[in-house]
């Protein structure tokens, strides 16, 4: 591949402005970069409905670079419209959130991967489909700048290793949801033992050191009374069905004997 002096490329070079649906389109990491990436896009269609992908303005990107991220791709469409929000993943479909957790850091996307680029307007997706393939986007930009190569693999590392302040703040925060989810289920036990179940009983325990019945004790005897129940008129079920049929049954065995002995005749030969 062949540039011109205005970043295009030229004529003699070969790039396919369609294939199999995808319209193509040029990268390079960085204005110095001497190797090229091909990105394959289309309009996003599925059957099934995502509010946050609307399919009227959204583009479903393939064969995205390790070193692509959400800023980069939104920066080479940035030019066809205002882009609402970008979201980069491994596979398409319906993907399930994660929380940012410094103690737990969720699965990145390592690899090629795939992308949706949603605009805020109906006219974007229009002219992101009509874009000049022979025009050579740059990810990287001044402010941005697209880490490759060494420098990324370092970063990668080094992020492994979130700051100890940050960490014990995020700690700090789990224990304080921890004590307050802790100390409601205390007071729901404490209300439980003194209210009548369906059945009327009432769930007592020793008020010294020894706490009485936990909520989740009383949660299970309650749980255990109500299969009990469902069981009980389960059988008491079974048992009618059982007996109504064989009442049906002598019902119409008697008639059908009544019927055999007015039909019968005296044949004294």
């Amino acid at each position: 591949m062949r540039l011109n002096q205005h970043g295009y490329l030229a004529r003699n070079s070969i790039m396919a402005s369609d294939l199999a649906g995808f319209r193509t389109i040029c990268v390079k990491s960085n204005e110095k970069c001497v190797s090229y990436h091909y990105l394959y896009y289309k309009k996003h269609e599925t059957r099934e409905k995502d509010e946050s992908k609307p399919q009227d303005k959204t583009l479903f990107v393939v064969n995205i670079p390790p070193y692509c991220t959400k800023r980069a791709l939104k920066h080479i469409f940035r030019s066809c419209g205002s882009v609402q929000n970008v979201d980069i993943v491994k596979h398409p479909g319906v993907q399930t959130e994660e929380t940012t957790s410094l103690v737990l850091p969720p699965d990145t996307v390592k690899g090629f991967k795939v992308g949706f680029v949603v605009f805020k307007k109906l006219s974007s997706l229009d002219a992101a489909l009509n874009l000049d393939s022979s025009t050579v986007k740059v990810l990287s930009t001044p402010k941005h700048p697209v880490v490759t190569g060494m420098k990324k693999w370092v970063q990668e590392y080094q992020m492994q290793y979130p700051d100890a302040s940050r960490l014990q703040a995020e700690v700090n925060e789990f224990m304080a949801n921890y004590d307050a989810k802790k100390e409601q289920l205390d007071k729901e036990a404490a209300e439980a033992r003194n209210q009548p179940d369906e059945e009327g009983w009432i769930t007592v325990g020793s008020s010294g050191r020894k706490a009485g019945a936990r909520i989740k004790d009383v949660m299970e005897l309650q749980e255990r009374r109500k299969k009990k129940k469902l069981g009980k008129n389960k059988s008491v079920q079974v048992v009618s069905f059982f007996i109504a049929n064989l009442r049906k049954k002598f019902e119409e065995d008697k008639k059908r004997i009544a019927e055999m002995k007015s039909a019968r005749k005296f044949r004294p030969y």
